[in-house]
């Protein structure tokens, strides 16, 4: 898979800008970041959509950000709200910053200065707590997209909804493929290490693995949390080192994934059966352009979409290529995540009917949008979207719900679950770096 680095800054040239019809420039007020109003005499209705355009996680959120313009082009340009008198949608695209204290404040600001009925995102876990709060604050319902963290279905708060899936299904889907493994390799058991950020998305997937991996007797020899935006990470890589893992289970977003991997790569540390990444920063592309492909390779990686799509369905292979045609990329599980919570966010207000937030909390509480190729909804290849009464997709995971890949030739090879595959093997113990 071609990788190309998106450039993510507030000097944007104007034929960029205008060529993301104000998805990326990260100003301080949300309709400075709205879409260009399409031409419908004044039948307009607005969502919120809030993403890290800025800060750490700024090249995942950018593909969020274009993933749900395109969705809103096609709905767009295909009639609009039909309910409505086929208003047309224009997005009003605010920045989290990477910082849950940017992010409440610009829900808040979505909410009060532009007025919009339904806001989709943040990506972040941090972010999608501390923005859903303000949501529920003021009674507008939140569809949120990316954020794992079981908190954020998990509070009681009846205007927030999640299309993704929970840390838990992201967990279970590396130790599903690991057990597979482990029965191809005659291995009864396994030494694993833990690094992670220690914040909501990192904790959470620490504690689900040991939990699980406890279960299967297999023994922890390090469990380090790591704060955000280290400089270097060769003291936590040589505790990997010295402890003799055989495997090590690795939560970072991007900036700090490639600081990791290039401290990995330098102390040549051995894993016989894996670097396991539960997504993060190693689905961004931006990791790519930044490491030497030997860096990453052998590596596996918990993609958040099944991959096989691409392959298999005509409508997601036009997607695919309007993205790279579009936005000069490979379409990402987060270009596909965008697209999935615009459609969502759609197919509510199609059946409210309205902008009225209590009817569109009922609207999203009662979708069930089905995977078909007439609804083009879920392009991130969930087979339903149906909430629970804590407002999380019943659909939205579980151990095949994405796709595990190794990195062979620096190029992703689709392992497990079988029906994702791509026919490729995992290559496996990993030869050590003095054997490559």
């Amino acid at each position: 898979m071609k990788r190309v680095k998106r450039l993510i800054s507030l000097g944007l040239s104007l034929t960029f800008a205008l060529s993301l019809v104000g998805c990326g420039n990260g100003a301080d007020t949300p309709d400075a970041n709205a879409q260009d109003t399409p031409s419908t005499d004044g039948n307009v209705v607005k969502i919120g959509s809030l993403w890290p355009l800025t800060g750490g996680s700024a090249t995942i959120g950018q593909q969020h950000a274009d993933g749900a313009e395109a969705a809103i082009k096609e709905i767009n340009a295909n009639g609009g709200i039909k309910s409505m008198d086929g208003a047309q949608i224009e997005l009003v695209v605010a920045d989290t910053q990477t910082a849950a204290d940017q992010a409440s404040v610009a829900c808040e600001r979505l909410i009060t200065d532009s007025e919009v009925p339904l806001i989709i995102g943040a990506y972040n876990s941090t972010c999608c707590i501390a923005a859903t709060e303000v949501a529920q604050k003021y009674s507008i319902p939140f569809i949120s997209q990316g954020g794992v963290a079981t908190d954020v279905t998990e509070r009681g708060y009846d205007y927030v909804f999640r299309i993704n899936n929970t840390a838990t299904f992201d967990v279970l889907e590396m130790i599903t493929a690991l057990d597979t493994i482990c029965e191809e390799q005659n291995l009864d058991t396994l030494t694993y290490a833990l690094i992670y950020e220690n914040t909501d998305w990192g904790s959470d997937n620490a504690r689900i693995w040991k939990e699980a991996a406890d279960e299967r007797g297999w023994t922890c020899v390090l469990d380090e949390p790591v704060t955000n935006g280290q400089a270097d990470m060769t003291s936590q890589v040589l505790k990997i080192k010295e402890s003799g893992a055989d495997v090590c289970n690795v939560s970072f977003y991007t900036d700090d994934g490639i600081v990791f991997a290039n401290a990995m790569y330098a102390n040549q540390v051995d894993l016989p059966y894996g670097i396991w990444s539960v997504g993060g920063g190693w689905q961004d592309s931006a990791f790519y352009e930044s490491v030497s492909p030997e860096v990453y390779e052998y590596t596996f990686v918990q993609e958040d979409w099944d991959m096989s799509g691409v392959q298999n369905k005509e409508w997601i292979k036009e997607v695919a290529q309007q993205c790279k045609d579009t936005y000069g990329y490979e379409m990402s599980s987060f270009f596909a995540q965008g697209w999935t919570a615009a459609y969502v966010a759609y197919y509510a207000l199609e059946a409210a009917g309205t902008t009225d937030a209590e009817t569109l909390r009922d609207a999203i509480a009662n979708l069930n949008i089905q995977n078909s190729d007439e609804e083009r909804a879920l392009l991130s290849g969930y087979s339903a979207i149906v909430f629970d009464e804590k407002g999380q997709n019943t659909f939205g995971g579980g151990p095949t719900g994405g796709t595990i890949v190794q990195y062979q030739n620096s190029e992703p090879v689709a392992l497990y679950p079988a029906e994702h595959s791509s026919g490729g093997k995992a290559v496996l113990p990993i030869p050590a770096f003095s054997e490559r």
